[in-house]
This record gives structure tokens, C-alpha cells and sequence, in this order.
């Protein structure tokens, strides 16, 4: 179900004095848990995938359509969600900016081990996987949601003023593992495909994890362990089949990664466009490290010895935090390898587990200055924004008002009268969810004559693609 609500910004007086996609001058709307599509998680269970989006409510949108960002929330693959702290805030803050975001939920849990590795220290527990090929299918399946995730909005990018040509994805902790996945993995080079694979059947999980791990309301990864199905099938490709193939091509602009990494270099740009890389990282961070290192090793510290004597939690994988990112990709500079234009952002915070502990503002894992950072990155992003081609502009404005389409409704056949004869014509009928239907190509025509008899009534839209590039929108009506 979609609920909305409209958020008021006090900032309306200034918005003719602020810098465009920087400063958070705009009233927003918000459509909450929009459904992007169904999914199998870990343990055999189909899954709704939603999202929350948001948008300006008085901007003047380009005649493009606004960048999209869209955010993706951490929780170490097991919890999180859409709706709280960061990954709310960025989705709400990048909107007042002049964006169309959205926030999503994407496929949670692992398989923990069948070893009784008990420590009482809260959350310990549920960190106790079956081997380190878990955290790597957990990342895989979020890229594929996200993938799709990012094809839904771009099937309807009619409805939220989307450009596609002008994308952007965020993450923090395992949501920054997920952003850089979609941001950067374009070749199946770049997958460890043994992990992906179908693999051996895992053994049930202890018991000691059914009710805090598997049951609990935080993480409600299944009703039971033996409700799971313990077979681990091959995943397939990194870009899912969710909504796939899109109804146009989109690029990634950038990606924002807070205190996420990478399990292996994924940075060798295959495609030949690489998006451009935001980092940020604290070098105290306890759960992702700064550089390279297994997941969780100064959380692990913390609690080894005295007074928690905890043992060492299971089968945690290797990755590179943000300064291994940046190491990584400084060494592929010297070598003369391109690599993406990054911006790295970062403290000198080396606060130790006590002092973590005690006072939360010094927190590794963590935004030490929410707004000093979220506006590097809206600073960063703003430059890679690719503006509309001003001599398109120009001649759409004039071109939008002298479009005719009649008869609309229509119980059979449209034309379509462009007013003037263009050399490359497509015409794109969209479902009124924004899904692809049909599409045609026309060349040197005035006049276009479509038999859309076969359609089914109902309300559609009619993308026009001229100059190539420039498109608009038409609402067309079947009623028969």
C-alpha cells in the first residue's frame, strides 16, 4: 500500500538564491513503499521489494527531468531498513536539493553456522555465519535488487521526472558494498562467480540463533530455522531480472559510499564510462575497516578479552574500507590504469572501544558531521551533472505545444502530427505504471498513423523521441 505525505521546507524564500543541487531549498513529497518487484531471499521465501521515493513539489524541473539518487541503507545484510536514520535523512535532504530519490529495501540474511559460538554481548550472536561465501551472496543479491530497483524508476521516469542520463547511488555500510556493486561491477570479470554458483547445502543453523537472530522482529529473517530451505542455487547476474530490460538506457553518474568497501576490485571499467566515486570513512571505524582487513576485526577486538572474553566470531570475509579503495585505486594510477575520478573524504578520529563506547559522537562507524559531508558529496555530484542540450531545450518548448494526437480517447487508430517533418522519430507506449508495451521507429514523417487496436482500454502514456535524444510525453486514452 503507498502512503504519502507532504513535507514543508521553510527554505522557500531563498530558493531563487540557492545553488542548484546543492543547497535543501525545495518543499518534497513522499510516496512510501512503492513496490519495485518480488524476489527469493536466502532461505527460499519470496520477498516485496519496496521503496520509499521522494521529489520536489516547487521546483521548475529540467526539461530532462531531474538526476536521481537513489540510497541504500547498512545493517550488515541481516537488518535495516528504508525508512531510518541515514538512509531517511539523505533521501529527504538530496530531494530539497532538486532530486527525484528514492530509498529502498533490498533482500536480507544469511545462513549462520551450525557451531555453538556464543557470546553475551548484544548482536554478537547474530554475526556467526556459515562461511564467508554468505556475506558475498548477500552483496550479490542486494546489487541485483538495487539493479532493479534503479529500472523500475527508470520505466516510470515519466511519473517522477527522472533523466536517465543523470544517476546516482548511495549506500553506508552494507548499502555502500551494494551502491559500489551497481556503480562500478560491468563485466562478469569483476564477480568472484565461484561464490555465485550453486554450491554445497549448508547445514541447519545452531538453535542457539533461532530466536535472537532468525525469529527476532529486528531481523525476521524466517519464521523458523526449519522453515529455511538450505540449498544455495546459483544466483545470477550481478543485474538481476527485476524490471530488466529497462524501457531506456540510463548512466550512473557517481556513487556515495559511507564507511561500505569492496570485497575485490571492481574498479576496471569495462563498459568504458566510469562513474565517478564520493568515499568517506573514519579511520577508528570497528565493523568496516579503514583499509584492508576481515569485517567486523575491531568490533571482534573490542569484546576478545577482558571483561566480555568473547572468541572469535566465524567465517568473516576480507575488504577494502574506503582508504584500501583509495590506495587501490592511487596504485592503478601509477600504473596507468583508468580509474574513476574520486573525491575521498575523511577524519583523524582514533577513538578507542572505551571512548566508542562512552560517547557516541565518537563512533567510528559513523557520520562525525552529517551536514559537512552530505554537502561534500552533494558538492561532488553537482559536477558530474550533465545538463540538457540547450538546442534540444530550445526546440522542445516550441515542439511540446504544437504536438497533436487525435482522436484521444481512441477506440483503434491515433495519428500524431509533430507539426513539422523530422528526420528520426521513436514512439514509445507505456503502460500507465510506466511499464514498456510497444515501441516504433519513423523516419522523415509529419504524420504518424498508429493501429493500437490490440491495446486493452486504458490510460497510456506515448514517449516521442526526437533529436535523438529529447523526448516527451503524451497521455493517450483506449476506450473502446
Amino acid at each position: 500500500m503507498k502512503r504519502t505525505i507532504l513535507i514543508l521546507s521553510l527554505l522557500t524564500p531563498i530558493i531563487m538564491f540557492g545553488q542548484q543541487w546543492i543547497d535543501t531549498i525545495f518543499n518534497i513529497q513522499t510516496s512510501f513503499d512503492v513496490s519495485y518487484g518480488t524476489a527469493t531471499d536466502f532461505a527460499g521465501n519470496i520477498q516485496n521489494l519496496e521503496m520509499d521515493i521522494s521529489y520536489p513539489t516547487n521546483d521548475s524541473i529540467p526539461a530532462c527531468g531531474r538526476p536521481l539518487l537513489v540510497m541504500i541503507h547498512g545493517g550488515a545484510w541481516i537488518t535495516g531498513d528504508k525508512n531510518e536514520g541515514n538512509s531517511k535523512r539523505i533521501r529527504e535532504d538530496f530531494a530539497k536539493r532538486g532530486y527525484t530519490t528514492a530509498s529502498l529495501n533490498y533482500r536480507l540474511g544469511q545462513f549462520h553456522t551450525n557451531l555453538y559460538v556464543n557470546c553475551n554481548v548484544p548482536t554478537w550472536n547474530c554475526n556467526n555465519m556459515t562461511d564467508t561465501t554468505e556475506w558475498y551472496r548477500a552483496n550479490h543479491r542486494g546489487i541485483q535488487d538495487a539493479n532493479g530497483a534503479i529500472r523500475y524508476l527508470i520505466n516510470n521516469s515519466s511519473i517522477y521526472n527522472i533523466d536517465p542520463s543523470n544517476v546516482f547511488v548511495v549506500g553506508e555500510s552494507a548499502g555502500g558494498f551494494i551502491a559500489m556493486g551497481v556503480g562500478f561491477i560491468d563485466d562478469l570479470t569483476e564477480v568472484l562467480s565461484t561464490l555465485i554458483d550453486s554450491i554445497n547445502t549448508v547445514l541447519p543453523p545452531n538453535n542457539l540463533y533461532e530466536s535472537p537472530c532468525i525469529q527476532n522482529p529486528v531481523y525476521n529473517l524466517a519464521p523458523s530455522i526449519a522453515s529455511m530451505n538450505l540449498s544455495r542455487p546459483a544466483l545470477g547476474s550481478y543485474m538481476g531480472n527485476l524490471n530488466y530490460p529497462s524501457n531506456s538506457p540510463y548512466q550512473i553518474k557517481a556513487v556515495g559510499n559511507f564507511y561500505g568497501g569492496s570485497f575485490n576490485n571492481i574498479f576496471h571499467s569495462n563498459s568504458g564510462t566510469s562513474p565517478a566515486l564520493y568515499l568517506y570513512h573514519q579511520p577508528n571505524d570497528l565493523i568496516v575497516s579503514y583499509n584492508y582487513q576481515k569485517l567486523l576485526s575491531g568490533y571482534q577486538g573490542c569484546h576478545f578479552g577482558f571483561p566480555a572474553n568473547c572468541g572469535y566470531l566465524t567465517d568473516r570475509p576480507y575488504s577494502y574500507g574506503s582508504n584500501g579503495i583509495k590506495t587501490m585505486l592511487d596504485s592503478m594510477i601509477a600504473n596507468n590504469v583508468t580509474t574513476p575520478d574520486y573525491l575521498f573524504d575523511n577524519t583523524s578520529n582514533n577513538a578507542n572501544c572505551f571512548q566508542q563506547a562512552t560517547t557516541p559522537s565518537l563512533q567510528g562507524h559513523a557520520i562525525d558531521n552529517y551536514w559537512l559531508r552530505t554537502t561534500n558529496m552533494a558538492n561532488f555530484f553537482a559536477s558530474k551533472i550533465d545538463s540538457c542540450s540547450t538546442v534540444g531545450i530550445t526546440e522542445l518548448e516550441t515542439t511540446i505545444n504544437n504536438i497533436r494526437l487525435y482522436p484521444n480517447p481512441t477506440t483503434s487508430y491515433i495519428t500524431i502530427d509533430l507539426n513539422k517533418k523530422y528526420s528520426k522519430i521513436r514512439l514509445t507506449i507505456l503502460s500507465y505504471s510506466g511499464q514498456f508495451v510497444k515501441a516504433y521507429n519513423f523516419s522523415d514523417s509529419r504524420l504518424v498513423y498508429l493501429d493500437i487496436g490490440e491495446f486493452e482500454n486504458g490510460i497510456y502514456f506515448m514517449k516521442i523521441t526526437l533529436f535523438s535524444t529529447v523526448s516527451l510525453y503524451k497521455k493517450i486514452i483506449v476506450k473502446k
